[in-house]
């Protein structure tokens, strides 16, 4: 059984910033990013993304193994089209595959590695929770170095907290 992602506006939303950004400030390192920038917060979103797309294929997934590709921290447009690749190899997960998850939980320069079984649609949706997660940095910093950049209300709020909000307003 496949289920379509409901997290087009994710992909939809991380493309219309950088389509509002400039080269320059998709590079540039406010402070308020601790010597990080937006391109940093795209790597680790697309990167994770990356990850459940691996899965998929390869039935194990592992976030700490990710191949931290600067191009993606420095290029802009590649982003983009990493990102727009990522919305169409994701629109269809199959709900009841099976994977298991490797995370390396050893605090020393020696590995320690856990072994859990989940499931590709899971681990999807902990991809759009963290990238959501990623997004609110984001537009933290863009609003506050880039004032002259619009970046949407809900860019950055997760679909049950903006459901929440719509139904105490009412």
């Amino acid at each position: 059984m496949t289920v379509k992602t409901n997290a087009d506006y994710i992909f939809d939303q991380l493309v219309e910033l950088l389509d509002r950004l400039s080269d320059e400030q998709y590079i540039q390192s406010p402070e308020i990013f601790s010597g990080a920038n937006v391109g940093k917060h795209y790597r680790h979103i697309i990167e994770f993304f990356q990850a459940v797309s691996i899965a998929d294929e390869t039935e194990t997934i592992c976030y700490d193994n990710r191949l931290r590709d600067t191009r993606i921290e420095s290029n802009r447009l590649f982003a983009r089209e990493l990102l727009m690749d990522l919305k169409n190899d994701l629109s269809e997960l199959d709900n009841e595959k099976r994977l298991t998850l490797i995370g390396d939980l050893g605090t020393s320069e020696e590995s320690s590695n856990a072994y859990m079984l989940t499931s590709l649609f899971r681990e999807f949706h902990y991809a759009v929770e963290h990238a959501i997660h990623h997004m609110a940095i984001i537009k933290m910093g863009v609003l506050n170095s880039f004032p002259e950049v619009v970046i949407p209300d809900d860019f950055g709020v997760a679909p049950s907290t903006l459901r929440y909000q719509h139904s105490v307003s009412k």
